[in-house]
């Protein structure tokens, strides 16, 4: 395990700055909650403590940066693909276009702050356990248009794939070799009425009108059929369907 830690969270070469990036895009921690774990974990001042931040910072910058290039390629390509009508609609609209313009010719030859300084630069959220992450995101996206982006691919990614493998291994155990030939939408029906099952009982009582004891009673009545047809040779669900008949 030292040997693990040692490889991928102890070397600066081999960290992974994205997990990084993902808690500084949280509004209640930013860098400056990175910032505190990191001089905690190395050194208040350290030089390697100094190194991470300046890794976590340019790892941000870069991403911010790259996302930006795709939005302002993306605005020119739908605007060369509006035409002269678009265009005359939008001249029309001339508040909105003089805004615009505007916004461009004060902009032009200064230092401006980009999305990622602003953001860093205002005040964390107060913490809060009903608070809705992407939510803040989708508020804010007006204020960060091109991080606002970022933030909705970075904090989407699963941070783990434990929960892709399982789904993976359920379907592993419903199409087995004695069942190699379901097609897609069983093998689908099967998964999903399989996670169904696994509701509490409480959650079933609540969606129906049946006690625990009957849904317990009907539970062992279907392993009893599906018992006593595959002891038969017969398939399951022709069973269910001669008792219903």
């Amino acid at each position: 395990m030292k040997e693990k830690y040692d490889k991928y969270w102890d070397n600066v070469d081999n960290m992974n700055y994205l997990l990084y990036v993902a808690v500084v895009l949280d509004p209640h921690n930013k860098l400056r909650y990175v910032n505190y774990c990191i001089q905690t974990i190395y050194g208040t001042n350290s030089k390697k403590s100094k190194e991470i931040l300046e890794k976590v910072k340019k790892n941000l910058d870069d991403l911010f940066s790259h996302y930006k290039s795709k939005v302002e390629k993306n605005n020119v390509q739908n605007t060369q693909d509006g035409g002269f009508g678009e265009k005359s609609s939008r001249f029309c609209e001339m508040n909105i276009d003089l805004e615009l313009e505007f916004d461009k010719f004060d902009d032009e030859g200064q230092d401006t702050k980009s999305e990622v300084d602003i953001y860093l630069a205002d005040g964390r959220e107060k913490r809060d356990q009903t608070f809705d992450l992407l939510g803040w995101w989708k508020a804010n996206s007006a204020k960060f248009l091109v991080l606002s982006i970022l933030a909705k691919h970075v904090l989407a990614m699963p941070i783990s794939t434990i929960a892709s493998e399982s789904a993976f291994s359920t379907g592993g155990r419903v199409i087995d070799k004695y069942r190699s030939s379901l097609n897609t939408d069983t093998a689908e029906a099967l998964i999903c009425t399989k996670d169904w099952i696994r509701l509490s009982l409480v959650d079933l009582e609540l969606g129906c009108s049946m006690k625990t004891k009957e849904i317990e009673e009907l539970n062992e009545h279907m392993a009893s059929i599906k018992i006593d047809a595959l002891s038969r040779g017969k398939r399951p669900c022709n069973d269910v369907q001669q008792n219903n008949d």
